[in-house]
């Protein structure tokens, strides 16, 4: 057989604790165009990190085309033959220079900009142009251009060079259906030129159509390996790993309770969603969720689980159809108003949208409700402090204290904080995107007993790792592609099952249909 282009073999990477990749082996070919897959956490962005040079593995050996392969840095694995394009686009360009001049980096870069002229840049940045096909004016500066252009120039430079493996991280995130179509000629012209490919992303249908080979990760190590013909369900049942649901004692508690209970025992519905969609063009649907329970949201990553929640939580327009508020209508215009109606949102990306650098765990449990703990316009210091502490004291919060800054606490404790203000503030509705992320086990199962225990109010949680759903929810709404396909009580939820329907090859008959307005959100 062919020598592997990259081989990786024992490969771990430790975050003091948090070991992101443990053990993985996995191999490349030439001409081989690999799928590589896995929920949140499963540890891709740490293995690209590796294999592109941006970190240092902590364990584990990596060859390519049969030679020993430690990159000190992403320009090592360059110069090595390893190109990569990440998914955040604008780290592979520099604003405030041109087409041309971003086409030709590399050569910039080793002359340092001597000898280069102007001539000799657009010379070759034509060149580049013209055999990745890219039609764009050379001379347009690239901060004018959409992101699917700037991804082209991205990966038009990569191809460019001498690629032994060439990896693509969601490249298709900001492409249209053309645009993909026509980066999946280029991916497989790459592949029968010889070229490794190492293709990530959460879209099932391009892994199905592209790859020749799938690797799953979960848990940061290889779950499966599947090759061509690929089966959609097979390879999301190994992204979800073997578990029976209900999965723990509380969820048992939960399902069993759920079970027995009529609609009235379980209390009052709180929140009801009729007819609404979570992208347009998508179908409609309707949902309710009562005082006292948890409803899961699980999909694949895409599946629209934070569109779902932002449109609840105010930070996203509603797309169509109505939402009501213990029987209020309800239509927030903005984050800020949802939290006046009592509905509060905790989202996804922590560290972008839930904290503040340099501010005490005590500034960020009143940071939301600052109103109530202000006396005559001015902030109440003791309030504020009495706040704090009930939340660190309710979620067994570590640090040196409420006057902490907030970095200075671990990935957990910094979520418990961020959950722990708004069970604080007593919402109707507590919407948590992706609460688990980045979380280790003992801070996970705090956060759900302190969300399983709060009275009086309706809690939704979407996770794409269906686990965390079913150790935590009493029922579950699948998604997938921005659609419902199924709605399952916790003890219904098996693997096989959630499988199924997270990659739309399964349907729920307890999914309710929606009878949907005509017309769009007003």
């Amino acid at each position: 057989m062919t020598e592997p282009a990259i081989a990786v073999s024992g490969l771990s990477k430790t975050y003091g604790a948090t070991r992101a990749l443990d053990g993985v082996t996995l191999d490349v070919r030439p001409g081989e165009i690999a799928g590589l897959i896995g929920t949140n956490g499963a540890g891709k962005s740490t293995l690209i990190k590796v294999l592109s040079g941006a970190t240092r593995p902590s364990a584990g050996t990596l060859t390519l085309g049969g030679r020993r392969f430690a990159p000190g840095s992403p320009l090592d694995a360059q110069a090595a033959g390893v190109q990569t394009v990440h998914q955040n686009i604008d780290d592979g360009v520099v604003f405030g220079t041109t087409v041309a001049e971003n086409l030709t980096l590399d050569s910039i870069a080793r002359s340092g900009g001597w000898f280069t002229t102007r001539r000799s840049i657009v010379t070759r940045a034509r060149s580049i142009a013209e055999a990745a096909r890219l039609s764009l004016p050379l001379d347009a500066p690239v901060e004018t251009l959409p992101a699917s252009a700037r991804q082209q120039i991205v990966l038009a430079r990569a191809l460019s060079r001498q690629a032994r493996l060439l990896i693509l991280d969601e490249p298709t995130s900001t492409l249209s259906t053309r645009e993909a179509d026509a980066l999946a000629v280029k991916v497989r012209e790459a592949a029968a030129s010889g070229v490794a490919v190492l293709y990530v992303s959460h879209r099932l249908a391009e892994i199905e159509s592209l790859c020749d080979r799938v690797i799953v990760l979960r848990d940061g190590r290889v779950s499966r390996t599947f090759t061509a013909p690929l089966t959609r369900a097979a390879i999301v049942g190994a992204m979800l790993g073997e578990f029976a649901a209900p999965a723990t004692a509380l969820a048992t508690a939960s399902a069993t309770a759920t079970e027995a209970a009529t609609p009235g025992d379980r209390g009052a519905v709180v929140l009801t969603a009729t007819g609404i969609r979570i992208a347009p063009g998508r179908e409609a649907f309707d949902l309710e969720v009562r005082e006292g329970e948890v409803l899961g949201v699980t999909g694949l990553v895409g599946a629209g689980k934070t569109e779902l929640l932002e449109q609840l939580g105010g930070a996203r327009p509603l797309v169509s159809g109505e939402l009501r508020l213990d029987g209020a209508p309800y239509r927030p215009g903005d984050p800020h108003a949802a939290i006046a109606a009592g509905v509060a949102f905790a989202a996804e990306e922590r560290a972008a949208q839930a904290i503040v650098p340099g501010w005490s765990v005590r500034a960020h449990v009143s940071l939301p409700m600052l109103r109530a703990h202000s006396r005559g316009g001015l902030l109440h210091r003791r309030s504020e402090a009495a706040a704090a502490r009930r939340v660190t004291d309710r979620f067994g919060v570590r640090g040196s204290g409420t006057e902490a800054p907030i970095e200075t606490l671990s990935g957990g404790n910094q979520q418990k904080v961020v959950v722990g203000r708004w069970l604080e503030a007593a919402p109707r509705v507590l919407l948590l995107d992706e609460p688990f992320r980045g979380v280790d086990v003992g801070a996970r199962a705090d956060i759900g007993r302190v969300v399983r225990e709060a009275a009086g109010m309706a809690v939704v949680v979407a996770s794409s790792d269906p686990q965390e759903i079913v150790e935590l929810a009493d029922r579950v709404l699948v998604l997938h592609d921005g659609t419902p396909t199924g709605e399952l009580a916790v003890a219904e939820a098996t693997a096989e099952r959630l499988a199924a329907l997270m990659s739309g090859t399964g349907t729920s008959a307890t999914m309710p249909a929606a009878e949907a307005p005509t017309g769009g959100a007003a």
